[in-house]
């Protein structure tokens, strides 16, 4: 019964997402390749350029894109702004296995200095009250992510890093406490475990400074009026208000990405399995 249960509370959240457009467009590589720059800079052009990218390259224009931002000469607060924008973007836009793969690259492949930024904005949206999840469909998904995410930063640098940051987006909205040791449990080995536990306390509440001096790198100054303004988002009050309050994460991506109520929702490898993330406000600019 418990089972039932748990399968039904995931499926509630399912959500038909496809990666290729309905007039049956798909780019061939070289051609979404040369797309890459425009994608990172428009909003709209990565929306559409990523919906005509074939499943088993997703993964790769994830990577690309997110050199490519790093590689913006613009200001701290844009180029966050464009790390956010294109996690958000390519994650909602991809679906089953390749969704949790397209998650485990973001992190694989965003600078660490960034990482703060960007595991912060996607950990409220994959916050399990929010997405009115058990503690067994929460897990599920979790576990699914971390194990993927593990295996992929054998290949990137500061890995030890890169896996508390991944850890981090989900348990800060867990409200299941034994999460934290089965996500722990997955860490590729026995030094991984405790760096990883020895990081979580003080990154859960907000302070990254062991974390970013593990890396070597120094944190960013983001000014946070300048940067919500590119993001789109409400003052503090108001964000506090809507992360509260239930904005689902179903539409956060197929609208600019605020705009409350809606879901974005992550499936399984088995198509079951759902988060939700605060959709952006209207008429949001980069």
């Amino acid at each position: 019964m418990k089972c039932i249960t748990t399968i039904c509370a995931i499926a509630v959240f399912v959500f038909t997402c496809t990666g290729i457009r309905a007039d049956g467009v798909q780019l061939k590589r070289s051609q979404w390749l040369k797309k890459i720059g425009a994608s990172v800079m428009d909003e709209g052009v990565l929306k559409e350029t990523f919906s005509q990218v074939a499943e088993d390259e997703k993964v790769e224009f994830v990577q690309r894109a997110m050199t490519a931002v790093s590689r913006m000469p613009v200001e701290p607060e844009r180029k966050a702004a464009a790390f956010v924008r294109t996690a958000v973007s390519c994650i909602q836009a991809s679906k089953g296995d390749t969704r949790f793969h397209v998650i485990a690259e973001v992190f694989a492949t965003v600078p660490v200095s960034f990482l703060p930024v960007v595991t912060e904005e996607l950990s409220k949206r994959f916050n399990q009250e929010f997405n009115n999840l058990s503690d067994e469909a929460y897990e599920e998904i979790s576990t699914s992510v971390v194990k993927i995410a593990a295996k992929r930063n054998e290949r990137a640098d500061d890995a030890a890093v890169r896996n508390t940051f991944v850890v981090l987006a989900f348990l800060r909205g867990a409200t299941n406490k034994a999460l934290e040791d089965k996500l722990l449990a997955l860490m590729p080995d026995d030094r991984t475990n405790r760096l990883v536990d020895g990081w979580l306390p003080a990154a859960l509440n907000g302070d990254y400074t062991s974390l970013l001096a593990a890396a070597d790198v120094e944190p960013l100054t983001i000014r946070a009026e300048f940067y919500g303004r590119l993001v789109g988002l409400p003052n503090m009050g108001q964000r506090l208000f809507l992360m509260s309050s239930g904005s689902s994460l179903e539409q956060v991506f197929t609208e600019s990405w605020v705009v409350p109520a809606t879901r974005f929702e992550f499936n399984q490898p088995s198509d079951v399995g759902v988060l939700r993330i605060p959709k952006g406000y209207q008429n949001q600019t980069f």
